[in-house]
Formats: structure tokens, sequence, C-alpha cells
């Protein structure tokens, strides 16, 4: 059976809006670590919308482990 990507699997990166979002954002934050300043992508109202609705789900799985 073929493994499943990261991409199809972590619930943050299945839409493609927020994981442009979040690879922008983990780029900037990387280049940062090595010394090379960048601005961060602006944090949207439908991005942050979409990131708590998934934060919700997932507390809500964890809760009833």
């Amino acid at each position: 059976m073929p493994k499943k990507s990261l991409k199809e699997t972590n619930p943050y990166l299945k839409d493609p809006e927020l994981r442009a979002f979040l690879i922008e954002r983990c780029v900037a934050s990387s280049t940062a670590i090595e010394g090379v300043h960048i601005k961060y992508p602006k944090l949207t109202k439908e991005i942050r919308k979409k990131m708590r609705e998934i934060a919700a789900v997932q507390q809500s799985h964890d809760k009833s482990r």
C-alpha cells in the first residue's frame, strides 16, 4: 500500500491557501534563524479562521483519546 504524503494527511496542509501561508511563514522563520530577515506573511482573517477551525477539531480529537 503506497504511503500518503504529508500534504494529504496533515489537516493544516490540505487547504491550498492555508498551506501556502504556512510554508511562507516557515521559510521566513527558518531564514531568520540563519540571520536573513524577511517580512512574515500577513495573517488574513480567512487564514486565522481556518487555523482555529482545524485546531478546534484537533483539540476535540485529542480529548477523546
